[in-house]
This record gives C-alpha cells, sequence and structure tokens, in this order.
C-alpha cells in the first residue's frame, strides 16, 4: 500500500514549469488472516491524499486492486461525526451511489434483458456482455 500527498506549488513561485511534489505518508497494514488487511496511515497536513492498494496476483506480479486510487481528505475544520460509518458524509454517499445504481439498472434493464433476444446471435450477446461488465 502506498499513500502520498501531493504538495502544492508555493503561490508566489515564479516558475511557470513548476509542479507540486509528491510525498509518501508511512503506513502500517496489518494482516488479520482471514483475508482482511487493516492499513494505517496518519496525514499531519490538511488536503488531500491518494491511497493506492495492490496485491500479488497468482503469477507473482503486482496489480492494482478495483477502484484504486482512492482519495482521502483531511481538514481541520471537518465534523468528526463524518468520519464515522453512521455519520452524515457517509448517509450522502450512500444515498448518492443508490440513486447511481438504480439509474444504471434502469438505463440497462432493456440491454440486459436476454428474453427477446436471440441467443445465436453474437452480436446481441456482446451488447448484454457490454451492460453486465
Amino acid at each position: 500500500m502506498k499513500v502520498t500527498r501531493e504538495i502544492p506549488v508555493p503561490e508566489d513561485n515564479e516558475n511557470p514549469d513548476a509542479k507540486p511534489s509528491v510525498e509518501d505518508i508511512p503506513c502500517e497494514i496489518e494482516d488479520k488472516e482471514d483475508g482482511n488487511y487493516i492499513c494505517k496511515y496518519q496525514c499531519d497536513h490538511e488536503g488531500d491524499v491518494m491511497i493506492d492498494i495492490q496485491f500479488m496476483n497468482d503469477k507473482e506480479q503486482f496489480v492494482p486492486i478495483r477502484g484504486v486510487p482512492f482519495k482521502a481528505s483531511f481538514s481541520a475544520e471537518a465534523v468528526s461525526k463524518d468520519n464515522l460509518l453512521t455519520g452524515s458524509a457517509m448517509d450522502k454517499h450512500i444515498k448518492k451511489e443508490l440513486e447511481r445504481l438504480t439509474t444504471l439498472m434502469n438505463d440497462n434493464k432493456k440491454e440486459l434483458n436476454t428474453k427477446d433476444k436471440d441467443l445465436k446471435d453474437v452480436k446481441a450477446l456482446l451488447k448484454v456482455k457490454e451492460n453486465v461488465e
């Protein structure tokens, strides 16, 4: 696992080609011996961090897990209860995700239905496959 923080270019920097730098943030990984891991890190500065998680596959290659990189934000003004799984930020996220999934399912319902499709038609099956992935 790698956690990084982008350090912005100072506003008083006169170099037009200046780019933000990246700082690695140390992290600890605890293997729970049941397929789960606990990753701990501490960000001492406000701002966003990017979290990149990879695992070793059966070919002994490191590959990213689905959805990476993840972004986490840190702010001194954040309400502490928003970090709880029952906090208002989680509630908003769940509602937004449910709306997105409902829309996706409704939009793809016709394409996913195989009742009226010729199952010997490769193009029709590929269209179903595209909407499943």
